[in-house]
């Protein structure tokens, strides 16, 4: 063989082991989980649904007049990281979010929501917790709309 072809071959072997060694570009087609959960907290009753009792403690650090607790919605759908879902959550109204970036080795994952009545809120969080975003949306029995946010890697 001569040198030629051996450079040639040789150059040709690089460039397969490059790409097989080269990560996917298919950040486009990974996606996550992302639920959002719509709260109604009141002054009426001092009822609070289990499944809330976490959060409903940290609200009322900052809210003591709130003493109801209650699920009003809740959805789930997969998302691909960088495209934005509409979540319905009541009275007509709308939660945005969009997977800025997927999960890193440290499994934090980077969010932009668009609550009701709020400009866009930007966060990185870890996989599986929830942020409760207190927004200024009260539904016509005066309950005040709390979202929580949750992302999980897929």
């Amino acid at each position: 063989m001569s040198p030629r072809a051996v450079r040639y071959c040789c150059g040709a072997l690089l460039v397969l082991v490059l790409s097989a060694a080269a990560p996917p570009k298919d950040e486009e087609k990974k996606s996550v989980e992302v639920s959002v959960v719509a709260i109604l907290a009141s002054k009426r009753d001092d009822k609070v649904d289990p499944k809330l009792g976490c959060i409903a403690r940290q609200v009322r650090k900052t809210h003591k007049e709130l003493t109801g607790f209650r699920l009003a919605t809740m959805s789930c759908k997969p998302l691909s990281i960088g495209s934005k879902s509409v979540f319905e959550v009541v009275e007509a109204q709308k939660v945005g979010v969009t997977v800025q970036q997927g999960a890193d080795a440290k499994h934090r994952v980077e969010v932009k929501v668009s609550p009701p009545g709020m400009g866009e809120i930007t966060y990185d969080t870890c996989c599986g917790k929830f942020l409760p975003i207190i927004t200024p949306f009260h539904t016509k029995d005066n309950e005040l709309l709390i979202i929580a946010v949750c992302v999980r890697g897929r």
